[in-house]
């Protein structure tokens, strides 16, 4: 089963907070830890509370048809403010003391929730949004994640994603608790399946043609991607991958990298990008390098970010008057 996993917009939240709490509503630690009275009311505007505050400091993506809910926090958020931390205590009632979160180690994010609808589950969504939040943790610099559940299935599905056991807290006062850490590492040449931004996507892209694969460029197109060259016009993946695997062939040790880049559109369903391109290899025996202009523009699919439209042209005359030459 192919799931879309997006990256969260603000409205996606309220109905994010209804997906967690009926995933919760059976969960251990949730009924331990909020009061019987008004339990469900109570636990989604809790789910919504930190929904909120990990969608302004940290990450929540979902699944198009918001079934699945992943959040996480970075090291470098802030402490909730003291309204947030009046509701929650509100809401916890007189179970708050119950509350003991641990300090993560130095420099790890944190999942604070994972939850998946309850007649969604079972058809591989939790792996996918794990997947996704992984791979964006890695795009954002983080090393490792951390995590508590009091799920012993849980435990099983965090270890075939790289998670190990670090504490185990048996429960005798309350459910037993796991606490797990991964350490989060890209493999070289490696192009996640849902770019979660036009910039990842463009950054993606650029890594994705210096491995001379067009099996990684293609995660990044959209079937339809239509290109200008400044010697041919491609229309769909068969073209584009016969001109990249062409120029590739003739420069086998090519080196692609962009300049300047400048994001002239930046919506929330489409992105253009201008920037300046050079490249470096070797041609008919003789080292070669050349520049141009590129114009490309994004669009958000249910599988992330795509690249649909490529235009390179030269540089301007009076900017580099060898760039006709150089590029030719």
């Amino acid at each position: 089963m192919n799931t879309s996993i997006l990256l969260a917009r603000p409205s996606d939240l309220d109905p994010a907070a209804d997906t967690l709490s009926s995933a919760f509503e059976q969960y251990p630690w949730t009924r331990h830890v909020i009061p019987e009275t008004g339990y469900t009311a109570r636990l989604r505007q809790l789910q919504r509370l930190y929904l909120g505050y990990a969608h302004a400091h940290g990450l929540v993506a979902v699944t198009e048809d918001l079934a699945g809910v992943i959040a996480l926090l970075p090291p470098t958020a802030p402490e909730p403010d003291t309204e947030m931390i009046e509701q929650i205590i509100q809401l916890h009632g007189d179970r708050i003391d119950r509350i003991a979160p641990g300090e993560p180690p130095a420099g790890a994010w944190r999942l604070e929730t994972l939850g998946v609808r309850p007649d969604r589950q079972g058809r591989g969504i939790a792996t996918a949004l794990l997947t996704f939040a992984l791979a964006e943790v890695a795009d954002r610099g983080g090393k490792q994640v951390v995590l508590d559940t009091s799920d012993p299935r849980n435990v099983r599905l965090y270890e075939r994603h790289g998670f190990r056991v670090t504490a185990h807290i048996p429960g005798t006062d309350g459910p037993p608790v796991w606490t797990m850490r991964a350490a989060i590492e890209r493999p070289p040449g490696h192009v996640t399946s849902f770019p979660a931004s036009a910039e990842v996507a463009l950054s993606e892209y650029l890594k994705a043609t210096n491995t001379h694969d067009f099996d990684q460029v293609e995660k990044i197109l959209t079937p339809g991607a239509v290109y200008f060259f400044g010697d041919a016009t491609c229309v769909g993946l068969t073209e584009v991958r016969a001109y990249f695997e062409s120029t590739w062939a003739a420069i086998p040790d090519e080196r692609y990298w962009a300049e300047d880049i400048s994001w002239v559109v930046a919506g929330a369903d489409a992105a253009v990008a201008v920037y300046t391109y050079r490249w470096s290899g070797t041609l008919d025996g003789a080292p070669r390098s050349g520049a141009g202009r590129a114009t490309n523009v994004f669009t958000r699919t249910g599988q992330g970010w795509r690249l649909t439209h490529e235009h390179l042209s030269g540089l301007p005359v009076t900017e580099n008057p060898r760039a006709q030459e150089e590029t030719a």
